[in-house]
């Protein structure tokens, strides 16, 4: 008896798959990209040593996160240090008493944070060869380890990354007698950006295979960015959303994956920003609000980043 076929898996449009694959692409039932940049997609059986970097864990981790993770070290290793100290015997450390440190485990541990730290105050000394041992051991440690943090710290303060901020919708508003797809973005930073390039990918459920198509934006570059780019997608008969309403839009899961590069000036290296607006996070009849302050007195102009995401309701055109 023949062994049971296997389920063949749903083809993609061979010019359109952006790197997810067919099954995850069509059978993934979350979004594809989420709002941070950040993938929906998990690989599986991979041991912790091979699948982590604890260095580029330390970059790409959030500032509060790499913080609390060099204190909770810092924390764990003189309380390991000071557990070793009165292992040596009650003796091993002389100086200031007990009483005065709260005990004789927080006289070794506040001896291991002044080794550690090498401030040596001379208030608590060891005594013996194993505490004089242990000491040499956590002073190497010591000089390794600040010098570790030294390095991630300036690594994190010296990595170029773009701080992009995102229009929360995409709207579809009436454009030269017609409708465009919209959304806004600003930077962040007073950090300038050059050579900016946006790039939008239409995505939808087909059957049962999901599709992908580059969608011609009216303008995919600009040279400077020193304010506010509103990116739009004219929705022309020539567009693949040509007709398609907002309920076939949600029917058929469709996102729009965008990504953002450009070059930062500080560092003249490449930068980029990504983000993804599925259907229900479109605004059908909207169009942006000016964000553009008057003129001050020096006749500089100025953009209000608040107002990136207000929207005025207006009727749209018959598709």
């Amino acid at each position: 008896m023949s062994a049971p076929s296997q389920p063949t898996p749903p083809r993609l449009d061979e010019d359109n798959d952006l790197g997810f694959g067919s099954v995850v692409a069509a059978q993934s039932e979350r979004r594809l990209l989420n709002k941070d940049g950040s993938f929906n997609v998990r690989r599986r059986g991979i041991g912790v040593l091979r699948s982590q970097s604890l260095y580029h864990s330390a970059l790409s981790m959030s500032w509060p996160r790499f913080l609390c993770a060099v204190t909770v070290s810092y924390l764990m290793v003189n309380v390991v240090f000071a557990l070793l100290f009165l292992a040596c015997g009650r003796d091993a450390l002389v100086g200031a008493h007990e009483s005065q440190m709260g005990g004789a485990f927080g006289r070794a541990f506040f001896f291991s944070v002044e080794t550690f730290a090498t401030i040596g105050y001379g208030e608590i000394s060891p005594v013996g060869v194993p505490s004089h041992m242990l000491m040499v051991v956590e002073a190497l440690i010591a000089v390794m380890s600040q010098a570790l943090i030294t390095g991630l710290l300036f690594a994190r303060f010296s990595r170029p990354t773009a701080a992009i901020l995102f229009s929360e919708n995409i709207i579809v508003a009436p454009h030269q007698n017609g409708r465009a797809l919209m959304f806004r973005i600003t930077n962040l930073r007073d950090s300038q950006l050059l050579d900016v390039t946006a790039r939008v990918n239409c995505s939808w459920m087909d059957g049962a295979s999901r599709r992908f198509i580059l969608l011609e934006l009216e303008r995919s570059n600009v040279m400077f960015f020193p304010l506010a780019w509103t990116i739009v997608h004219a929705i022309t008969p020539d567009s693949p959303i040509y007709g398609v309403t907002e309920a076939q839009m949600l029917g058929r899961n469709f996102e729009f994956l965008v990504t953002i590069a450009a070059t930062d000036e500080t560092f003249a290296q490449t930068v980029h920003a990504r983000s993804s607006y599925k259907a229900d996070e479109m605004l059908w009849g909207a169009k942006f609000r000016n964000i553009f302050n008057p003129a001050d007195d020096d006749g500089l102009m100025s953009v209000d980043v608040e107002r990136i995401d207000d929207v005025d309701r207006v009727p749209l055109p018959l598709s």
